[in-house]
């Protein structure tokens, strides 16, 4: 572990060049109104100021220059809602309007009409914390269930539907109802962009497993009949792996652009490669107020070459994590085998490749149908021509 952290840090120095940073995570706050048993970031009494806030965003317009995608991030950012306006009206400031996408991901236990038409003016982007319905939200969540979903479906009336989108948490004790509770986001809700991710620090033995299988299973023929219906949906992790399989988007070696493209600040402007890096603050990489260098280090590095995954069934359609394999495995480059994780993402990798045909078939049944419904109205419109000039 020693090796792996000086390496993390020592691991040659790179300056930043102008633009390569495109996303931060920006911590509005360390604090949260809930306190989820799974959550991978604790919480603190730090919170961020406006005139810390306005300084790093000054830092970030001269790290990147042009544009700038600003994720408010926490514990829950919206309990400063007026700071996180205050924020986003200053980007504009120094970045020019639309040259900030901002983006916001929320437990969904606030909202305030005119705070949110003000976040709809700014273009925000929102995600919602959310694990489904009511039984499963309670398994680890607790909270106002209520008051919650109520919040959600305000929005959902207020916003662009490609606006907005929830990131289930599933556990080994939740994954039995992953079927359920996408229908219920989907249709109660009124969300169609869905992603559940699985708690990687958790152990996935054989019985889980094979459940995930067939909850997975599930969706497939639930997101085809949707899909039939010319309906929109779109699930994070049968999406994306169909996507990829069918080289209709970039598949790289790299995990993530944790430390690449992508950083995470702390309120008191302390720099980490992502999120939940920011969790465990022996990944700190420099800090953004002291003028010093942030060394990256081996975060410029790491990719599925390094920790010996290239060869992995998986390998295009992986979503595992250095920072998780480090706090699981003591070691960023060993992957998550030993809990089972490795194993989530060969399911959908293996699902994904034996669903692709029907997928292909399906979009091409589609088009033709669309082409039939063409030449049928063009014929309508020739016959209607033909009638008039008879008369």
């Amino acid at each position: 572990m020693k090796n792996t952290l000086r390496g993390l840090r020592n691991k040659g120095v790179r300056m930043i060049q102008p633009n390569e940073i495109k996303s931060v995570d920006l911590f509005v706050t360390e604090e949260c109104n809930m306190n989820c048993d799974y959550c991978f970031h604790k919480q603190s009494p730090l919170k961020l100021d406006l005139e810390t806030g306005k300084k790093i965003l000054d830092k970030l317009k001269i790290m990147s220059p042009d544009n700038m995608k600003l994720n408010f991030f926490g514990g829950e950012p919206l309990l400063y809602p007026n700071l996180v306006l205050d924020l986003m009206r200053y980007s504009n400031e120094i970045w020019g309007k639309d040259k900030v996408g901002f983006h916001v991901v929320t437990n969904g236990t606030y909202f305030d009409e005119a705070v949110f038409k003000e976040f709809l003016n700014q273009k925000m982007k929102i995600q919602f914390s959310i694990d489904g319905d009511e039984t499963t939200q309670m398994e680890h969540r607790k909270g106002n269930f209520k008051l919650v979903t109520e919040n959600i479906k305000k929005t959902v009336a207020m916003f662009p539907k490609d606006w907005l989108n929830v990131r289930m948490t599933i556990t080994p004790r939740t994954v039995g109802r992953l079927s359920i509770n996408v229908p219920f986001i989907r249709e109660e809700l009124g969300i169609v962009n869905i992603m559940h991710h699985a708690t990687m620090e958790d152990t996935w033995d054989n019985e889980t497993l094979e459940t995930y299988d067939c909850q997975l299973n599930q969706l497939y023929h639930y997101r085809r009949f949707l899909k039939k219906q010319n309906s929109p949906i779109f699930i994070n992790f049968i999406d994306k792996p169909l996507l990829t399989l069918n080289d209709e988007t970039v598949s790289t070696t790299d995990f993530c652009q944790a430390g690449k493209t992508f950083l995470a600040i702390l309120p008191d402007g302390e720099v980490y490669p992502c999120h939940r890096a920011a969790s465990n603050r022996i990944f700190k990489l420099g800090g953004l107020l002291n003028d010093k260098p942030i060394i990256r280090g081996l975060f410029l590095e790491i990719d599925k070459e390094r920790t010996g995954c290239s060869n992995c069934p998986a390998v295009r359609t992986c979503h595992s994590c250095p920072i998780t394999h480090h706090l699981v495995n003591g070691d960023l480059m060993k992957p998550l085998q030993d809990n089972g994780y490795c194993k989530i993402c060969f399911i959908e990798a293996d699902q994904a490749k034996r669903y692709l045909p029907t997928e292909l078939a399906d979009r091409y049944e589609f088009k033709l149908n669309a082409m039939a419904r063409v030449v049928a109205d063009m014929a309508e419109v020739q016959e209607a021509i033909l009638k008039k000039l008879a008369e």
